[in-house]
């Protein structure tokens, strides 16, 4: 499905965890107004891309796991409960240059 990032962070529970989040190719950093897909990771159409057909015709690459996304906001909902879409967005920008959790001091 097409959704808009700052949308996937808001309902990051509400989505499949076997899903994928894919977004347009070299797109860094992101804004809650980026237009992206989650799809399910194994409905590839191309083995020698591991793309599903979807995200090929958008020229779309693999961003992140839907889990990870979703402990990606679960551990900044635990630290800022009430977070906000563009502490959602640090948060999921700090794990895709870090590979690790943000954490909020106090």
């Amino acid at each position: 499905m097409r959704m808009l990032l700052g949308d996937v962070l808001r309902t990051a529970g509400d989505l499949p965890w076997t899903h994928a989040l894919y977004a347009s190719a070299g797109r860094q950093p992101f804004e809650e107004s980026a237009p992206v897909l989650v799809w399910d990771v194994d409905d590839v159409s191309d083995a020698a891309m591991d793309l599903p057909a979807e995200a090929i015709a958008l020229d779309y690459e693999y961003v992140l796991a839907i889990d990870d996304v979703q402990s990606i906001v679960a551990n900044a909902l635990a630290q800022r409960p009430g977070a906000t879409t563009a502490e959602l967005l640090l948060a999921f920008q700090h794990y895709l240059d870090r590979d690790a959790f943000i954490v909020w001091d106090g």
